[in-house]
């Protein structure tokens, strides 16, 4: 996410879509919300199974974490306003409202079982098919940020916002299937064995009708905003395999595999507070720089060097001030409430 935004925040202008580094920075980009939303769903699907059955436990669980990411989306949004050069207003929902409806989903979704959850997976899944007409299809980013009622609220939340419940919740529900992978020995077989043929079939799509693969909003095969049926498909594809992949990695002998995977591990853990840090580094950007245009060379270097800062930033930050985080705070909320 840190890549994504970096990348928008960048002042660029005259540079080609099919331009080498362009085509690289969106083909990270466009995997970079999924990944989240899916790691989220992974994280708090293994959290909540080890809560206690009874409703208070539940309560104790959900409220603090809830409160947080509601609180952390407003922050987010004051600190990235669309009124000093950001991208956001103030009530915009977007994936940490997302996340907070999981969060309230959470507990009925850890009673499911794992073909219940498939079944709910692929429904969502073709919810922007079903809903075709409501998700958003004519509206631009200024549209899509804006908000003015309750209805409105519930409607981008929900249907036509950023990162609306239907369809980013599969990526969540996503997230439970992978962690446990374990349930069902056929389900990675099949779904990439399915999205692969899927995706071979959204590229003949695009050659045969003469139109972009993929494009972040507008006339495409595969669109971000909204996000279609058929970017659900290609990303959730891609997902899948490199679960498998990191499977394989964790189970190798070779050291240096889990050294690496052990390096990335405390930034995965402060993730909620990284998120929202690296909105006041480029706040500060947008609403001060006042140079011209710089080079795409210029920018991707820009853009990896601050996505990657944030993993020894997160591994000093966590052994030496890790009470003082959003993550911490969630959990001193929820020992509180225990007692």
């Amino acid at each position: 996410m840190v890549q994504v935004h970096t990348a928008a925040a960048m002042p660029l202008s005259g540079v080609p879509l099919d331009h080498p580094l362009a085509l690289l920075a969106a083909a990270i980009g466009g995997m970079a919300a999924p990944l989240f939303v899916t790691m989220s769903g992974y994280g708090v699907h293994i959290s909540a199974k080890n809560r206690d059955r009874e409703f208070r436990d539940w309560v104790n669980w959900a409220l603090p974490r809830i409160g947080v990411l509601v609180l952390c989306q407003l922050l987010v949004n004051l600190i990235f306003n669309v009124d000093h050069g950001g991208r956001f207003k103030i009530f915009t929902p977007g994936i940490l409202t997302l996340f907070a409806i999981s969060t309230m989903l959470m507990p009925i979704i850890t009673r499911l079982n794992f073909r219940t959850r498939t079944w709910i997976w692929a429904s969502v899944i073709l919810s922007p098919l079903i809903l075709s007409g409501y998700t958003g299809e004519d509206l631009d980013w200024y549209s899509r940020i804006t908000v003015d009622g309750p209805s409105e609220f519930g409607t981008r939340l929900i249907l036509n916002g950023t990162y609306p419940a239907l369809p980013w919740l599969a990526y969540i529900v996503l997230g439970t299937l992978l962690s446990g992978i374990v349930e069902s020995r056929n389900f990675a077989v099949i779904s990439i064995f399915l999205g692969s043929s899927m995706t071979l079939a959204t590229l003949l799509i695009s050659l045969d009708n003469g139109v972009p693969w993929a494009m972040t909003e507008g006339p495409a095969v595969l669109t971000f905003f909204p996000a279609n049926e058929s970017f659900l498909v290609v990303s959730m594809t891609i997902l899948i395999i490199v679960k498998v992949a990191l499977g394989r990695i964790e189970s190798s002998p070779k050291p240096n595999l889990h050294r690496v995977l052990g390096h990335l591990a405390p930034a995965g853990r402060m993730s909620l507070s990284i998120y929202v840090t690296h909105f006041v580094v480029l706040g500060l950007f947008v609403a001060n720089y006042d140079g011209g245009p710089i080079t795409m060379a210029m920018s991707f270097c820009i853009t990896i060097l601050h996505t990657l800062v944030w993993i020894p930033i997160a591994i000093v930050y966590e052994k030496r001030l890790g009470w003082f985080s959003f993550e911490n705070l969630i959990r001193t909320l929820s020992l509180k409430l225990s007692k």
